[in-house]
Parts: C-alpha cells; structure tokens; sequence
C-alpha cells in the first residue's frame, strides 16, 4: 500500500473515531438533558404541591378571619333596622360586645345618609366622625357598589382618614316603607378590619417569610383588580394561584418558592453530579478506546512516513534467513535494484565475503541485546561495485512472533570522500605550518647576527667623543636595534611554539628576587610616565620552575600595565593566595584604560592587540599568547579581571613543587610539546587581553 494510501485511511479513522464520539457524546447529553428535565419537572411538581398546600392553609385562614368579622358588623346592622334613630350611648353598648379578642376590627361606624354619626371607638378616630360620603369620590364609588347590590362588599384596602390601612367591610342598610311597599335607603354600616392585624392572625406575614407571595383584587374585583400585597411581578413567575372567597367578590393570591422555581436544592445538585459522572464513565472507555486507536494510527503513520521519506536507507529483514520484507527508496537508489528484485534477495546476496565474519560476530550480539550496530561494511551493488554503509539496527517481533531486522542503512560514499580530503587538507597544512616554521626559526637566526653586531658597534659608539647631538642618534640606533632583538626574540619563540617544542630550563627559583629584577627593569619607564610601582605579599618560598621563563612571564605583564597606563597612574604586584592548594599567584593590577567586556573572548590571541593596533603603543601582540603557553607548560594557570577605565588584573599562578613530575628531566633541562595556538576560551569569563 502506498503513502497517499495510508494516509487517507489514516485520516478516514481518525474521522470515524471523532465522529462516534462525538455522536455517543450527543446521545448521552440528551439523554442526561432528558432526565434531569424529568427530575427537574418532578422536583417542581413537588414545590407545586408544597406551596400549593401552605397557600390553601392561608387561604381558608383569610377567608374565616374576613367572615368572622363581617358576622359581627351584620349584627350590629339587624339592630339598626330593628331601631333607625338608636342613640349614640345603645350604639356604643352594642359595639363594645363585638370588639373580642378574635376580632381584628379597628372600628365600627354607621352612616345614616352617607354621613358618619356612630363610631365606635371614638377614641382615635374622631377624625372619622362627620365624615362625608358624598365629598370623597374614591370612597363613594365603594359604598354605590354596596348599594346598588343589597349585600354587603369589602373594600380596600385603604388609607384611613385617622391613619393607617383597612379593609372596610361596608352593609347597606334599607328600611321597609309599608305605605309605599318599597324599602328606603338608610345608609352605610361600615367596619374597617386592620389590615396589618388581619395579615398577621391569618398567619400571611409568617408563610411571605418563607414564599414569595403576593395578592391582588383590590375591592373585591379579583383578578381585574390592583396588588395590594407582595410583587406584582410574582403573577408573571409561573406561581401557584387561587381564589380567596369575600361576601361579594374575591381576592387572588399567588405564590411561589423563595427565589423563584429554579431547582438549586441539594437533591437536585447531587442528581445533575450523578448525571455527569455516568456520562464520564460511559464516555470515558470510548474516549481512551479511540485515543489508542488514534495514538497507533499516528505511529503507524510516521513509521510509514519516516520510512518513506527518510534520506538514509531503512530495511526489514527475517532474521532467519535475511530475506528482505521491505525497503525505502533511499536504500533502493544506491543498490540499483529495482524494489522487486532487491524484495528477491537476501542481505547474504549483496554482502562481501570479507565481510561474512563481521555479519556473523552482529548477528550474535543482537541476539543478546536486541540492537546491532553502528558498524561499518560495504554492500554490493547490482553491477557488481561496491559502496561503503553504516549499519545500525534492532530486533522486532510481528504478531506471529517471527524475529525480524530493522535495519538503517547509511550510505557514506560522501563521508569517505570527505574524510579523506580533509585527512590531505590537514597534511598539506601541517606541512606549510612547519615550513613556515622553520622559515622564520630561519629567518629569525639570521636576523639576530647583523643585530648583535649593530647593538655592538653602537654601543663601542658610544665610548667614543662625539658632540651631543651625534650621541643622540647613537643612543636612539642602540633603543631601535633593542627594541628590534626583542621583537625578533618573540618572534623566534612563536616559531617555536608553532612546531610544538621549546625548552625548559628547570631549577629552584626565589620569587622576590625575580620580582626585584623585574621591577628595576620597568622604573625608568614607569617613572617617564609618572606611575607609582608597589609591591606586597612578600615570601620567601620558592618555585620549582624555569627561572628565565619566569621572568619572561612577570615582566611581560608588569610592562604591559605600565604601557597602557594612565600619567600618574599605578601599578601594584602581590603575592597572594591561590584557590588552588599548593599553587603560588602573582597578581599584577594597574589604574589603567581597561579593556570592554565585549572584547574578553579576544584574550591570549596571537598577534591580536585589541584596540591598541591603532595606537603609538609598541607592541606585536603575541606577547600574552606566549605567556599563556608558556604558564600552561610549566602546569600552571593564568587570567584576569578588567572594566574598560578604571584597570586591569593579570594574574598567574604555578606549583610551588612538583609541577613537572611528568616530564623527563636531564641536566635540569626538559623539552616539552605545546598545543596548537588557537583562540582562547577560558572558564573565567572576565580576563582581559593586553600585549
């Protein structure tokens, strides 16, 4: 089966597995959306029924406590009609009687022509007394309505003229007029039920506690009629609603659960929860059933485009017999077998003989460990040549459990090829190296005769009489012809470098007096610039070491520090403490121009002065680089600090003892081998470059 092949199937299952999730997914969600709509209808079932029972409780409570009082008020109009002209006093007998401590009146009055002359208690609603009907439209419309229809009505609640609210329950009252056979209106028998008192005997204000509820009807005109009690928005949530019965009309309560019918109790929090974990666990099986699916899918799928695409060659041979199973086009290319005759042969057919022992000896020790390789060989091509591989592989087994080989197969004609050039390259430098080596030894030796004899006859010159200015100039040829020796000398000890041998005279050596010689060597030019030398730590210890070199060393760095010094400036040398036991540390520091952090990974390069080239600073620039050698030869360390214009550290340190016990010495003379110059870097990230 080919790629496109593999990946379109792939992909086809991926699909398929995402698309059965997804689905099982959907059907499980409605299904839980389905059962917890029933809990949740059968939850709110359950409310209905709970307010729906406290709410009948409170309703047949309002409608006893209305009608108790309301009996009490019909009474007291019997009498009426029985005696029309009943004086204050009677009136006020009778009343008293009705005032109980089950009755929520706040007053009685009788109103013979729509005007208040009976009240009962006067006290606190003398206000009421006089009251006319007929001025207070409001009113008035309640009392025509108790009129026009012979019964009495209930009405209000309202604001009382002596304060506060009521029920007014209102009776009108005719008279019989045997001469006409007609009955005559008297008037109103009213009596204002408190309001607050009625609610709170009924047992409203402790149940709106635990429900919102809420009542409209104002005058008896049910539902058509104002919310005198609770939210009206209570009406439009659904509520539990009924009818209160009044003598002439009615009044409709509602009500509903604290908060709404929203299911937010614990029963229904632990069945949602219950919901989801069963979805989970059904859910979950499928999911990780379809990431394994998906998971060896994907492996498949970058094992056949890793296989396919891979530059190196990969093939799967039996281990029995060595037959190949398959194989990519990167080991097909070399080989120059077509798939189906390389899938024909064994890798016995395209293996030297030479090599047989070697496949043999790979064989066995993947037998035990699993894994052959990396090993090189060469194959045989299908016209008979030969090319160099590297070889590297595993042992598998398929679902038979037959043992196979996976093999990668690098074809390294190129690295061959590569390796040998640069074997030549390397060859071809390493001799240009010491012919350029030897030129300058060469050279240098040459160079040094004809300026002996110059610094000889210089300074035979010199003890001659010549006139000031002529000595001048004699002095200035004896300066240049120094400065030139040195320069050659260097010069002759880079060659050396370079060709890997230089000597090493070894012997006892006092420090203090090596410090002394060097520090007399630099005053003249320290003091030309003004700058103060100073000098601590001194010991009497001594090192093991060559003396001359030594010299070379410190003096190289103290007239480096006095060079790129400041006038004035200063130039202190200690011997300190190493970190290194058994180590002695010469540490040179200066007030100098310092050199930028950026320049550190610079340090110790041959021929590279930094900033400097540019300068009047004489120099050549492998001044430290020989140092460093040099100090790395005799088995010690060197380094420094630096920030760019306050100064510089240098510092080195040697073994006191013992620091070329590797080495054969002869005469107390040793010669060892340097590395190759190259570009320095040190663990210590602040050394400085100076020449």
């Amino acid at each position: 089966m080919n790629n496109a092949a593999h990946l379109q199937n792939f992909l086809q299952s991926r699909r398929l597995i995402f698309f059965l999730a997804i689905l099982i997914g959907i059907c499980l969600l409605m299904m839980g959306f389905y059962a917890d709509h029933l809990h949740s209808r059968n939850l709110e079932r359950e409310k209905r029924d709970s307010v729906f029972n406290r709410l009948s409780l409170l309703r047949t409570n309002l409608e006893s406590k209305i009608t108790s009082n309301t009996q009490l008020v019909q009474g007291l109009a019997a009498s009426f009609s029985v005696e029309p002209d009943l004086s204050v006093e009677k009136f006020t007998q009778l009343a008293r009687y009705l005032f109980n401590d089950g009755a929520q009146l706040r007053n009685i009055s009788a109103s013979p022509d729509l005007i208040i002359r009976y009240m009962y208690p006067i006290k606190g609603n003398e206000a009421a007394v006089g009251f006319n009907f007929r001025k207070h439209p409001q009113q008035l419309e309640s009392v025509r309505r108790a009129r026009d229809s012979g019964n009495l009505i209930i009405a209000g609640p309202v604001n009382l003229v002596q304060g506060g609210q009521g029920f007014i329950a209102r009776i009108p009252l005719f008279l019989e007029n045997t001469a006409a056979k007609k009955r005559a209106f008297w008037g109103i028998i009213s009596a204002v039920i408190d309001v607050n008192q009625l609610f709170q005997a009924s047992g409203l204000l402790d149940s709106a506690k635990e429900l919102d509820i809420a009542i409209r009807g104002k005058d008896g005109l049910g539902e058509a009629g104002e919310v005198f009690f609770g939210d009206d928005q209570i009406f439009e949530q659904h509520p539990v609603l009924l009818d209160i019965s009044l003598p002439n009309g009615f009044w409709q309560i509602a009500a509903i659960p604290k908060g709404g019918w929203v299911n937010t109790n614990y029963d229904s929090a632990i069945f949602r929860l219950g919901l989801i974990l069963t979805g989970i666990l059904m859910l979950l099986p499928i999911i990780l059933i379809g990431k394994i699916q998906l998971k060896k899918r994907d492996s498949e799928a970058r094992l056949e485009a890793l296989f396919v695409m891979s530059p190196i060659g990969i093939a799967l041979n039996e281990f029995e017999t060595g037959k190949f199973i398959e194989a990519n086009d990167a080991l097909l290319a070399p080989t120059g077998y077509s798939r189906e005759e390389l899938l024909s042969l064994t890798y016995w057919d395209i293996t030297p003989a030479d090599y047989i022992k070697q496949e043999a000896q790979q064989r066995e020790s993947m037998q035990i460990k699993g894994r052959f390789g990396p090993y090189k060989r060469e194959y045989i091509r299908k016209n008979g040549s030969r090319y160099p591989v590297q070889l590297n592989g595993i042992m598998i087994h398929d679902t038979s459990g037959r043992k196979l080989i996976w093999s990668m197969v690098e074809d390294i004609t190129e690295r061959k090829a590569v390796e040998q050039a640069l074997i030549k390259a390397r060859y071809e430098a390493e001799r240009a190296s010491k012919a350029k080596s030897e030129f300058l030894s060469h050279m240098s030796h040459e160079l040094r005769t004809p300026m002996n004899a110059i610094l000889g006859f210089s300074q035979l010159l010199e003890l001659e009489s010549f006139d000031d200015r002529h000595l001048k100039y004699i002095k200035e040829i004896k300066s240049a012809g120094i400065h030139l020796l040195a320069l050659i000398d260097e010069v002759l000890d880079s060659a050396k470098i370079e060709s890997g041998r230089i000597d090493l005279r070894l012997e006892w050596v006092e420090i203090d007096s090596i410090l002394e010689e060097c520090i007399s060597l630099v005053k003249i030019q320290a003091d030309q610039q003004n700058i103060k030398l100073t000098q601590s730590g001194t010991t009497d210890k001594v090192l093991y070491t060559d003396r001359v070199r030594f010299k070379q060393i410190a003096l190289n760095l103290i007239n480096n520090a006095i060079k790129y010094n400041r006038q004035g400036g200063w130039v202190h040398i200690e011997l300190g403490e190493s970190d290194h036991p058994g180590y002695l540390k010469i540490i040179v520091t200066d007030s100098g121009i310092g050199i930028a952090a950026n320049r550190m990974k610079e340090l110790f390069q041959p021929f590279n002065r930094l900033d400097a080239a540019g300068s009047t600073i004489e120099g050549t620039g492998i001044g430290l680089s020989l140092t460093r050698q040099i100090i790395e030869l005799m088995g010690g360390h060197v380094g420094a600090e630096s920030e760019l214009g306050i100064g510089s550290t240098f510092w080195f340190e040697l073994p006191m003892e013992g620091a070329n016990d590797q080495a054969t010495t002869t005469n107390n003379t040793t010669q060892k081998s340097l590395p190759e110059l190259e570009q320095v870097s040190d663990s210590s990230d602040h050394y400085v470059k100076k020449d």
